[in-house]
């Protein structure tokens, strides 16, 4: 569901809706964001789960992520990077507005720097690179791409600090404190890097490690559920003071709790249910190749809509992108998981079984 609400939003974008503003505040965006957001929570809560159950030793652990987000990406980036110069030639047939001109621009930074932001999102580290330095690195090429890089880091420091946290005494004190400190200054690092660079979003990833602690090691439901809230309330505050994004930390953490109280307090069973049937199971088992692969294919479907459609109502560009992107997502996102993911998650899997 988050994926499939990143997707609705760039279809929506590519359409030339770009939807509403408050202050400085694009709703469309700031839903997909805090879409985003919650999944940076839940990556937080089973890295987490991961780290403490498994323990498997550091290599293993960092071989197995990379077999589980790196092929797909890999693909995803070539497409996109292959495709560039028509994602931005496709913006530009729009109405020329500040919206669609800003969009637009990505491609004409990535076309000047194609060597060095190539090699840099291959790598996973364009969420590393300061904004004085490389503007707009972490969204060129692959827009969704940025989220991947803040991935990558988080998963490379995550056993070392969830160690730092369990063998020291005031371990988990300091990074809680150093999380909420980034927090009340994420617009500055923002300013400064990118949201894709970790300390900008490490608040997120602590709470949905602290949610793992606090609601399957707590036994107290009760207990459990004054946890949850009141991190959530905690983010919801630092955030928007460091920030200013009211819309997306809101929205983020209204969504974290409500899915935590299904699966965990069984407060809302009929979402417990929605989530459990298996269209849902299926659309979140390809999920990550329908968040990766979603912009190459609209850009591709656009590039043949302004050949030999070329329309003229902003209603009609958005119905003959929908429908056939939200299709043709679905279908590459099943094959995609069928052939680049599985096969490499076995390949982490086996790769140490002889061990």
């Amino acid at each position: 569901m988050l994926a499939w609400t990143v997707v609705v939003t760039h279809i929506l974008i590519c359409s030339g809706w770009f939807g509403w503003n408050f202050g400085t505040q694009n709703l469309p965006s700031e839903i997909a964001a805090a879409a985003v957001d919650a999944f940076i929570m839940l990556s937080g809560f089973v890295i987490t789960r991961l780290v403490l159950v498994e323990r498997e030793s550091y290599g293993r652990y960092l071989f197995r992520r990379a077999c589980r987000i790196v092929p797909a990406y890999w693909v995803a980036l070539a497409l996109a990077i292959a495709l560039n110069s028509q994602m931005g030639a496709n913006l530009r047939h729009l109405p020329p507005t500040l919206s669609s001109q800003f969009f637009a621009s990505f491609s004409d930074v990535a076309a000047g720097r194609l060597w060095t932001d190539s090699i840099m999102h291959f790598l996973l580290v364009h969420g590393l690179a300061p904004s004085s330095i490389l503007p707009a690195e972490p969204y060129t090429f692959l827009g969704v791409a940025w989220s991947l890089s803040l991935e990558w880091q988080f998963y490379c420091v995550a056993p070392l600090l969830l160690f730092f946290a369990t063998r020291t005494r005031f371990g988990g004190v300091v990074i809680v404190a150093a999380a909420v400190t980034t927090a009340l200054f994420s617009g500055r690092i923002i300013a400064a890097f990118s949201a894709a660079f970790l300390p900008a979003k490490a608040i997120f990833f602590l709470v949905g490690a602290l949610t793992y602690i606090a609601v399957v090691e707590e036994r107290r439901s009760r207990n459990a559920f004054a946890v949850l809230a009141g991190m959530c309330v905690t983010l919801s505050a630092f955030w928007w003071i460091g920030c200013g994004r009211s819309i997306e930390v809101v929205l983020a953490s209204i969504v974290w709790m409500l899915v935590i109280c299904a699966v965990r307090f069984q407060s809302l069973k009929s979402l417990r249910a929605f989530l459990d049937s298996p269209p849902l199971q299926f659309l979140g088992r390809v999920s990550y190749s329908t968040y990766l692969f979603h912009a190459p294919l609209i850009t591709l479907l656009q590039a043949g809509i302004w050949r030999w459609i070329n329309p003229r109502d902003p209603a009609l560009l958005l119905l003959v992108t929908a429908l056939p992107s939200i299709f043709g997502t679905f279908v590459v996102s099943a094959l995609s998981w069928r052939w680049i993911e599985k096969p490499f998650q076995r390949l982490g899997r086996d790769r140490f079984s002889w061990r």
